[in-house]
């Protein structure tokens, strides 16, 4: 007897390559047939990317494994702009709909071409899911703005049938909101572990050749910073963090590498130089095959965001080699991933004092010799959430 499949689409503005290992788990489903509709193809060719403010291409492909279209092959930014958005929605919308799907899991509730396409398939009448970065601690904002917030997402997330939260904090938003737990399925934010581990195998070997190739000396602790500099990231934090470690010895033997780019690199960098003079490395925007050689080379991650920090996924990576972890109250993963465990420090957002102390605490901890992934998440949680729900549905749903 012929197994009837699901057809599962799913809406997604550009290529991430945390999203990979999520799809290819779906379409590997014997009993699923999908299609990954995109707004763009950014990141697939190079492009100049608005947030670390270079131009680049992924060094592995993330539309590899599972069916994909594109709705435009228009820059990143048109996705944000009510003019540029519409037709590509318009666009998006009609694949999805040819594609005949029994639902559709629509990954982020913004920009403006995910809304426009959610609304246009929400007037067709297609029954829609939610994966979204979702919480109430990322940003803060006045009372009237949580209020009218509050009114607009109640409304927003009426569209769906059912949530996928990221973490703990994204859980608590649904709730919060009115979202029962029965139409919740908690799956917390996960990378490419297997990619990851493969990195873990190839870079952690080299540790000390690596440290050494940056000039790093076997007792130096080092504080690794990955991402965007940018302000939401407040990286400048940490020389003013640093500075409050003047008068204590360890502040010798702490050295700074920073793997990124963006609007604030330069402040960064004068800063560090000011606090640590020689003892900071600035690398730059590193793609996802050089990621490993930093995680591998540093002891502790930092990530001191004040703001728009739903999850963290530096956070899954730097642990998953072992890695000690600093980072702000306002981390989605703190109270998830960090809090829990013994080699992780949450501090005040903005608290630079605070934030000297988790440095102090840690910096005689170097990066585990075997690390270790059994408390981290996989990717494969959510996709069995997904399946639970398409397998739930009911035989007449399409």
């Amino acid at each position: 007897m012929a197994v009837t499949k699901r057809r599962l689409a799913a809406l997604v503005t550009h290529p991430i390559q945390y999203f990979k290992p999520i799809f290819q788990g779906l379409a590997a489903d014997p009993q699923v047939e999908l299609l990954v509709v995109y707004g763009c193809d950014h990141g697939l060719e190079a492009s100049a990317d608005p947030d670390f403010g270079v131009t680049f291409a992924w060094d592995s492909n993330p539309i590899e494994g599972f069916p994909s279209s594109f709705a435009s092959k228009a820059p990143l930014q048109a996705l944000s702009s009510t003019k540029g958005a519409w037709p590509i929605a318009r666009q998006a919308a009609a694949q999805i709909q040819a594609f005949e799907p029994d639902a559709v899991l629509v990954f982020s509730y913004s920009p403006r071409f995910i809304q426009f396409t959610t609304l246009l398939l929400a007037q067709a009448g297609q029954k829609l899911w939610l994966r979204a970065e979702t919480t109430d601690h990322a940003l803060e904002r006045s009372g009237v703005k949580r209020f009218l917030r509050d009114r607009v997402l109640k409304r927003w997330y009426g569209l769906f049938s059912h949530v996928f939260p990221i973490g703990t904090r994204s859980q608590q938003h649904y709730v919060r909101l009115g979202i029962p737990f029965e139409k919740q399925s908690l799956a917390r934010y996960a990378v490419d572990v297997d990619f990851f581990a493969a990195q873990v195998a190839q870079w952690t070997p080299q540790r000390q050749q690596l440290r050494r190739g940056l000039q790093i000396q076997p007792g130096d602790h080092v504080l690794l910073y990955v991402g965007k500099i940018s302000p939401v990231k407040n990286p400048l934090l940490l020389p003013q963090a640093l500075a409050h470690l003047k008068a204590d010895p360890r502040l010798n033997s702490i050295v700074v590498v920073v793997v990124g780019d963006g609007e604030l690199r330069v402040a960064l960098e004068t800063e560090l130089e000011a606090v640590i003079p020689g003892r900071w490395r600035g690398m730059g925007f590193q793609n996802q095959q050089q990621l490993g050689r930093f995680y591998a080379l540093a002891d502790t991650l930092v990530l001191p965001s004040i703001q728009g920090e739903t999850w963290g996924l530096v956070v899954n990576e730097a642990q998953q080699f072992g890695l000690n972890v600093i980072c702000s109250d306002k981390v989605g993963s703190s109270v998830d991933l960090v809090e829990p465990s013994e080699r992780g420090r949450v501090h005040r957002s903005g608290d630079a004092a605070d934030f000297a102390r988790a440095i102090a605490e840690l910096s005689a901890s170097s990066a585990l010799a075997s690390p270790g992934m059994e408390h981290l998440p996989h990717p494969q949680q959510l996709v069995g959430q997904v399946l639970n729900q398409l397998k739930d549905l009911p035989e007449n749903c399409g």
